[in-house]
């Protein structure tokens, strides 16, 4: 077994579990998906730690019990089509595609969907796919989804998103509310109507372009 490998299952064991994360997929795919990959090769051997990880300016890949959390209430399925905005260099959209799901993975960010880009094919998972533009835009391409997913911080939801979401689509994300607390939220559509369930409390930086300027309240 290799320390990267023992990382992972202490990672599951010691960090997921204990929060009461227990979706089996999410375990899975958390167990086998080499999370030292998508952080500099210089810092590998902390990528497992119980904290953000930052990799660009004002960008972090989530904590993994918040991420484990996140795609835990997304309740991800085989053959689900997800949008995943802010994916980084890969590391959730990597999680959702080895869980069976067709991922698109849109960021702004050029050097990290090239980064993720090359990961995701050294890794062989060909059910996620890569796109570049601006995260608050999402990606109309491939609309609608079933499930849409913000990984970070959040002042408000564009209108663009909520339409390209389906009928009893699900979309999950962190928001930054007046008070100044930060809190994960899910938000369910039926009927053309969204119902915000409110999960937990985390803490991530805020995504600069979700920050409130002319926002969408719900």
């Amino acid at each position: 077994m290799s320390d990267f490998t023992l990382m992972r299952q202490n990672m599951v064991k010691g960090q997921v579990l204990p929060e009461e994360v227990t979706h089996p997929y999410v375990i899975e795919a958390l167990t086998h998906i080499p999370r030292e990959r998508f952080v500099p090769r210089q810092l590998a051997r902390i990528a497992y730690m119980d904290a953000n990880f930052p990799y660009s300016k004002g960008r972090v890949l989530l904590r993994p019990a918040t991420l484990a959390h996140l795609l835990e209430e997304l309740n991800p399925s085989p053959n689900d089509k997800i949008l995943y905005i802010g994916g980084g260099t890969g590391y959730g959209p990597a999680l959702l595609g080895y869980m069976g799901a067709h991922v698109i993975a849109l960021d702004s960010e050029e050097t990290l969907t090239q980064k993720a880009e090359q990961l995701l094919e050294d890794l062989k998972l060909s059910l996620v796919h890569i796109v570049l533009g601006p995260l608050t835009e999402g990606w109309k391409n491939e609309a609608p989804y079933h499930k849409i997913i913000i990984e970070g911080c959040i002042d408000f939801i564009p209108k663009s998103l909520f339409s390209q979401l389906r009928e009893d689509g699900i979309m999950v994300t962190l928001r930054h509310s007046k008070s100044g607390k930060i809190e994960a939220i899910k938000l369910v559509q039926n009927e053309g109507m969204f119902t915000e369930i409110p999960l937990f409390d985390a803490f991530a930086p805020r995504l600069e372009t979700f920050r409130k300027r002319k926002a969408f309240d719900f």
